[in-house]
């Protein structure tokens, strides 16, 4: 339905209209199309002065129908993570559901402002400060991999340490997988790994 005539304008229409003018005068005069114009006195003979008021109720498209059940799943997803916009959330519905026809992100957005929901914050979330060693062996990272798959087929476990400055690694030992600690019996713990 395109946008309703405003209330001044159907007076201007109303006026000229009783002063004896065309209508495709008054739609030159006020830039809109003859049809309309026409359409205007039509209703303002039939109805009056009750023609007059503007029909805003009546345009756009009617929100009383729920949403569509992947509308409703966005709304849940933005509902339960406030800081996430249509672009975002729009992104989780595609994992969750790779083959069906989404909504677009904009037709998100719309349903956010019906459902009264909390705008995301604008831009990316700034970056936290991270604050790194400054010099060599001021920080050591100990990372670990246990039970790596190889080519072979046989299992290893690696454990690592990295000094934080430079980047280099301090001491890097492999082993084949096993229990931590003294043996207590059928289901306890085995030998030590290495390192520890």
């Amino acid at each position: 339905m395109p946008a309703a005539i405003p209330t001044p304008i159907r007076r201007r229409i109303w006026q000229c209209a009783r002063a004896g003018q065309t209508a495709a005068t008054i739609a030159q005069e006020l830039q809109l199309s003859v049809r309309t114009v026409r359409h205007l006195l039509q209703r303002l003979e039939e109805h009056g002065a009750a023609a007059l008021p503007d029909q805003y109720a009546h345009c756009g498209r009617p929100t009383l129908e729920p949403p569509p059940p992947l509308v409703q799943e966005g709304l849940d997803l933005h509902a339960d993570h406030p800081t996430w916009g249509a672009g975002l959330v729009r992104v989780f519905l595609r994992r969750r559901h790779p083959h069906e026809a989404l909504p677009s992100e904009r037709t998100l957005q719309r349903w956010f402002q019906r459902q009264r929901l909390p705008t995301a914050p604008p831009g990316r979330r700034p970056v936290a400060e991270t604050s790194r060693a400054h010099f060599p062996h001021q920080t050591w990272q100990m990372d670990a991999a246990d039970q790596v798959r190889l080519q072979t087929g046989k299992s290893v476990s690696w454990l690592r340490l990295v000094d934080e400055c430079s980047g280099a690694f301090l001491w890097t030992v492999v082993f084949p997988p096993r229990l931590l600690g003294p043996r207590l019996g059928r289901s306890g713990a085995g030998s030590p790994a290495p390192g520890f």
